[in-house]
């Protein structure tokens, strides 16, 4: 069952590769981890053979491969770090608390903390507990709520009604707290009728919801956690009250209040349909507006929530409109997990003409020439060149810039031979169109 739903997502992953003719190296990096995934079905059968009983004792020796790199126990919850790396969800989600931006094994710095299940690798798990007569490893969540009904979130959310502000704020703490650790309490948001208008009924009641801060980031932030489950995220992009409330919540709100109303916005942007809905109010301003702030989990999440919303085409013009370009090139030399962000979110946009003259005004041709050279990380390096070259597609003016950076540093001469593949097509690109120009530019 898990193989068969790898192989569904690769398949969805391949055909957008396949269909785009200049495909996003975001497609490629998602392609590579699902077939790292993949590949424990082939240890599968290995696995079993790996495992044996110690003589004279009861210990079991199961496969490294389930180890957990951190703890060294068997992993419970394994996830996918986007290096490729597989650790215990609760391991890895205390490594980054305690404030690492780095997979623990390859010390990479990571510019996406996002956890991806590894749902082959828990299935392999779960049947050599099987085969080996183990109790099957519980996830967390599965161990806080055993005894979690609809009737115990159906009498939470009548709790939110009533005419006690103490039972009222008692009640969304409750929410907060196991919707964090509840997949299944996050599952019943979805099924049970009007329970995000519920939810959120003691803001709605009260008017004004900075006089309750408290209050309102218990609120935030269950909605936060419901919006992880995928049933949910439709659902609750779609209740009027929210979308607003998250807004609000970001100009004014404490900075935990903030921190949750963006990551709230980005879970949500990971939704189709949600992408053309967060357009239509207005929320890019205020996530741009979120590039300059100092909190570096807030960056993070208002930058990869402006990618998501930016890979939808209706929206990037919107983008532009609200300063998206202005407020990249203020910021990109801020911090090193900010810079592959927003260098994907400017290549995104380079199919916007609009954008492709702002970037102009920020002079980004040497900007993106400098950065070429100075990082580590080939896929920044590709999408800079992809940048340059429609850069200098639309504008040829441009190439003169290049070509000086060319007469000191040869930076795309280097690159058309040592960059991956899609950065050394671009960088060669880019050179034919300096040779095409270059008698041109000796005659005029």
């Amino acid at each position: 069952m898990a193989m068969d739903l790898l192989k569904k997502d690769l398949k969805q992953v391949l055909y957008r590769i396949i269909q785009e003719q200049d495909f996003d190296s975001s497609a490629a990096d998602e392609a590579i981890q699902i077939l790292t995934a993949l590949k424990f079905s082939l240890m599968a059968a290995s696995s079993s053979q790996e495992s044996t009983r110690c003589s004279g004792s009861n210990t079991l020796i199961f496969p490294d491969k389930f180890r957990c790199p951190i703890s060294g126990d068997l992993m419970k919850d394994p996830v996918l770090l986007i290096t490729g790396q597989t650790y215990d969800r609760f391991f890895i989600e205390k490594w980054f608390h305690e404030g690492h931006n780095t997979c623990p094994q390859t010390n990479e710095v990571l510019t996406d903390m996002t956890l991806t299940p590894n749902r082959l690798l828990r299935s392999m798990i779960s049947q050599w507990c099987l085969d080996n007569r183990l109790e099957l490893p519980r996830l967390s969540y599965e161990e806080e709520v055993d005894n979690v009904t609809e009737s115990h979130l159906d009498a939470l959310l009548e709790k939110l009604l009533s005419s006690s502000l103490i039972v009222k704020k008692e009640a969304a703490k409750e929410l907060r707290e196991t919707t964090r650790w509840s997949h299944e309490f996050r599952a019943l948001f979805a099924k049970l009728p009007g329970s995000v208008e519920r939810l959120l009924h003691p803001l709605v009641s009260i008017g004004k919801v900075d006089l309750h801060p408290d209050l309102l980031e218990d609120l935030i932030t269950t909605i936060l956690n419901i919006s992880v489950f995928d049933d949910n995220k439709k659902h609750v992009a779609e209740n009027p009250l929210v979308l607003p409330l998250l807004i609000e919540s970001l100009q004014h709100g404490s900075i935990e209040l903030t921190a949750n109303a963006v990551a709230a916005i980005y879970s949500l942007s990971f939704n189709e349909a949600n992408k053309i809905t967060m357009g239509k109010v207005g929320v890019f301003k205020h996530l741009i507006s979120l590039l300059d702030y100092a909190h570096p989990g807030v960056i993070r999440d208002a930058g990869s929530a402006i990618y998501n919303l930016c890979t939808t085409v209706e929206n990037r013009e919107k983008a532009v409109g609200s300063g998206v370009v202005a407020a990249i090139f203020r910021n990109i030399g801020r911090s090193l997990l900010l810079v592959d962000k927003l260098i994907l979110i400017l290549a995104l946009l380079c199919t916007d003409t609009k954008a492709i003259n702002e970037m102009c005004k920020f002079d980004a041709v040497p900007c993106m020439l400098r950065i070429i050279r100075e990082t580590e990380s080939q896929r920044i390096k590709e999408n800079c060149a992809s940048i340059l070259f429609a850069i200098c597609t639309t504008d040829q003016s441009q190439l003169r810039k290049i070509q000086e950076d060319e007469n000191k540093y040869e930076t795309i001469l280097e690159l058309s031979k040592i960059g991956n593949s899609r950065a050394r097509r671009k960088a060669t690109g880019i050179l034919d169109r300096m040779h095409s120009a270059a008698p041109r530019t000796h005659t005029s």
